[in-house]
């Protein structure tokens, strides 16, 4: 049976068979601490002038189940930034494992290379002389010179891999990860490079 509160008018669900043979039974509402008497809905209802002097058992309601909350949008925000992603992968705009919405490169300023643009397809792109993702031809570069690191959160990191002549950045001798910025310079043997960071809205869709 549902048992409401006449006080706050909150309603519980209550096991009628526990009023066993009693004609009434009182109540505590647990939600604004009410007390207040119920007739067992199996014996017919008290005359007017019952009394309420039975001794005070106070039953525990149970509140009735409350409905399920909707499912946050941020999921749904979620799926479509998904399906985002995987148009510019399948369009060839984006890379898996790269940041989304961004394109990387690399200008070459000096060097046997230099006036070249490269773009980095992967998060992980190793600079070296002869071999490697960004490949110099210069001859102070060592065979794997530099790491550059792509991380998801759009930002760049490169690492010497213990070349002989080192990586330098702002015109220092880097000794580990260096952050880079868009626009920024570095230098691996005699050649020179430029970060480029561009969004691919400059490539949109079709």
């Amino acid at each position: 049976m549902i048992v409401p509160c006449p006080a706050c008018k909150a309603r519980f669900q209550y096991d009628d068979s526990r009023f066993g043979a009693a004609r009434t039974k009182r109540f505590k509402c647990p939600k604004c601490s009410h007390v207040f008497e119920v007739v067992n809905p199996g014996i017919a209802a008290l005359p007017p002038d019952a009394t309420l002097s039975r001794p005070y058992a106070a039953p525990e309601p149970q509140p009735e189940s409350e409905p399920t909350p909707p499912a946050p949008v941020v999921a749904a925000r979620t799926t479509a930034k998904r399906d985002r992603d995987a148009m510019l992968i399948a369009a060839g705009l984006q890379t898996p494992g790269m940041p989304p919405g961004l394109r990387f490169s690399l200008a070459f300023l000096t060097g046997p290379q230099a006036s070249m643009v490269q773009v980095l397809e992967r998060p992980q792109a190793i600079i070296g002389r002869e071999e490697g993702d960004v490949v110099t031809r210069d001859p102070e570069t060592s065979r794997r010179h530099a790491m550059v690191e792509i991380h998801k959160d759009g930002t760049v990191w490169i690492s010497d891999l213990q070349s002989t002549n080192g990586t330098l950045v702002n015109g220092e001798r880097i000794a580990g990860p260096s952050q880079l910025l868009s626009q920024q310079e570095f230098t691996c043997g005699n050649s020179t490079f430029m970060l480029l960071v561009r969004s691919t809205d400059e490539y949109p869709l079709h």
